[in-house]
């Protein structure tokens, strides 16, 4: 890389870095910022939490009184006691996901006593409020407000048809009774951003959430002062002016564009087709990652002080799957007491496989405690001989292993996957997740388990591991026919389109994808060949886009089916073809 373009790469990671600073740097209590990660498909919403992507390792808040959090467990704002002494305190877990422009909130909690507050409008569960695009602030309400004998939950949305809610209560759990002790609830919205404005799929939305704990009541006016207690905690303020932001984030899918160029294995990143490549930025605080966590050792309120922010680049040549890292790390080493290292630790699996059994690992990472070294690559024994290679390149200025001399200036790495090894080919989505490990102050000198920083972030998972993350979660990094010039211009959207989906014929599942010049109400739905509706996978209104779907369809026999887009006043079948 030339010195100019090293030079703007780490101004540009200085200028992230200082726009995430002040949002990153902090404790486990009242986070300013939560990240909200991309679910791997839509989530039913019938309030049962039971989609994988709920049990996956991800930032969410724990309402708590006195709680103090760790790894990816957060504290809340406030709370208080309304009325009498607080007894059951009750756990409510809160945690966001997202799927495009879809909002995802589940709430799980384990209540002794589920109720309404008396007579009053309030009673266990959630009540938020969130703005909109244009600064407006609806409410929203997923509460057991309502009287007599075990009602269910009832939800009050902020903007008519903007939202649905469900919710699921435990077998031992019957509200409004207070003859026995109950084995709490679990809950689930989507609210449906798009109808609130927002255009961006990686958008920060202000919020503030509440959960209500009212204790044994039976619903009946009178109550409410005279049994039991009241503790609401909140996250952001009570009833506002003061928001949180949830931050939309992770894309689960990298174009890596096709060039007819070989990379020169350097580490520099000195190829010009890495100017335009496609890439996620991958670090605390990063809209384009996935999630992190950052190791407190002895100190609950430890923070994670020396962040660093690695842009991670993809680019084709063939089946070659070119990966290309730029860290703006300042303090480059290997852990002290382990063998972990700063650098890139890459999953990737064979064509067709996504079990966590499956995973191979590819590492190019400052192993060698050697002062001045540089990284080290390599590979798990279960990936083929020859299968990658990579390099490293330490700029002037960066003295691996070793806080004397100053702040480093970072690194960067290339590494170059032979993915034809693992059965894929042009066209096809390759499976990774990427991690960049960032351990600071961690040489044998200077390590402190008060004061050195060990801080792994992630787009994908951290570990695909079934022993350590149960329900893993892979990225895809397409070998796309397009170069960059090609895709540099977006078309404007002028008409209504269905495409063909994709695979076809298929087995178990392929993608239907659509287009809308402009927000309409739009319906999707599969038939089968004697014309019997048997699956809705789109109905609502959406704003004008490019959109894709993925359709399941282990549940019915081979044969052909049809799917229908109605959008705009206008109707487009196109007929698919599934083989077992």
């Amino acid at each position: 890389m030339t010195a100019s373009i090293y030079k703007f790469s780490f101004f540009l990671f200085s200028f992230l870095l200082a726009c995430f600073i002040t949002t990153s740097a902090q404790s486990h209590i009242d986070p300013p910022y939560l990240q909200v990660v991309s679910s791997e498909n839509p989530i039913t919403i019938d309030g049962e939490l039971t989609e994988n992507d709920w049990a996956r390792r991800f930032d969410f808040l724990v309402f708590r009184p006195d709680f103090l959090g760790g790894d990816v467990e957060y504290g809340i704002t406030g709370g208080i006691a309304v009325d009498s002494t607080y007894l059951d305190t009750t756990t409510t877990y809160v945690k966001f996901m997202h799927h495009g422009l879809d909002l995802y909130i589940s709430l799980n909690s384990n209540d002794h006593y589920v109720n309404k507050w008396g007579g009053s409008w309030e009673g266990d569960g959630l009540f938020m409020k969130i703005e909109d695009a244009s600064g407006a602030m609806y409410e929203y309400k997923l509460y057991f407000n309502a009287s007599g004998d075990d009602p269910d939950i009832v939800f009050e949305s902020g903007l008519e048809g903007s939202a649905e809610a469900a919710a699921w209560k435990h077998p031992a759990t019957i509200v409004n009774d207070t003859t026995q002790i109950d084995s709490g609830y679990t809950a689930e919205m989507v609210i449906h951003l798009d109808q609130l404005g927002y255009t961006d799929p990686y958008a920060e939305v202000p919020v503030l959430i509440n959960i209500f704990d009212p204790d044994k009541q039976t619903g009946s006016a009178g109550e409410e002062w005279n049994v039991g207690s009241y503790y609401k905690m909140w996250w952001g303020s009570e009833w506002g002016p003061d928001t949180r932001i949830l931050r939309l984030a992770d894309p689960p899918v990298r174009t890596a564009y096709k060039t007819d160029n070989s990379i020169d294995l350097d580490g520099q990143l000195s190829e010009g087709f890495w100017d335009d490549a496609e890439y996620v930025v991958v670090g605390k605080g990063s809209s384009l990652s996935t999630g992190g966590y950052y190791m407190q050792w002895s100190d609950t309120l430890n923070s994670y002080t020396d962040q660093s922010m690695a842009s991670v680049k993809f680019i084709h040549n063939g089946t070659d799957l070119y990966v290309g890292v730029e860290s703006d790390d300042k303090s480059v080493g290997k852990w002290s007491p382990g063998w972990e290292a700063d650098g890139l630790f890459l999953w990737i699996t064979n064509k067709g496989e996504d079990a966590p059994t499956t995973r191979m690992e590819i590492k190019n990472m400052y192993f060698d405690a050697t002062i001045g070294a540089g990284s080290v690559f390599e590979l798990s024994g279960s990936v083929p001989t020859g299968a990658a290679e990579g390099a490293s390149y330490e700029p002037a200025g960066t003295v691996t292993h070793t806080e004397t001399g100053g702040e480093d200036a970072g690194y960067s790495l290339e590494v170059l996957i032979h993915t034809d090894y693992f059965g894929y080919s042009v066209g096809d989505t390759v499976n990774v997740s990427v991690v960049i490990w960032d351990l600071d102050y961690a040489d044998a000198a200077s390590f402190d388990e008060s004061v050195s920083d060990y801080a792994p972030n992630w787009w994908g998972t951290q570990w695909a591991d079934v022993n350590f993350e149960k329900f893993y979660l892979y990225r895809g990094v397409v070998l796309s026919n397009l170069t960059d010039v090609e895709n540099d211009d977006t078309p404007v959207i002028t008409s209504y389109k269905l495409n063909q989906n994709y695979p076809n014929p298929f087995n178990p599942a392929t993608t239907i994808s659509y287009s809308i010049p402009e927000r309409s109400n739009v319906s999707l739905k599969i038939y089968d060949v004697l014309g019997n509706q048997i699956e809705t996978l789109v109905t609502k209104e959406q704003t004008a886009g490019n959109y894709t779907i993925e359709w399941k369809a282990e549940n019915y026999s081979s044969g052909i089916y049809f799917y229908t887009l109605q959008a705009g006043g206008n109707t487009y079948t196109k007929k698919m073809l599934l083989l077992k």
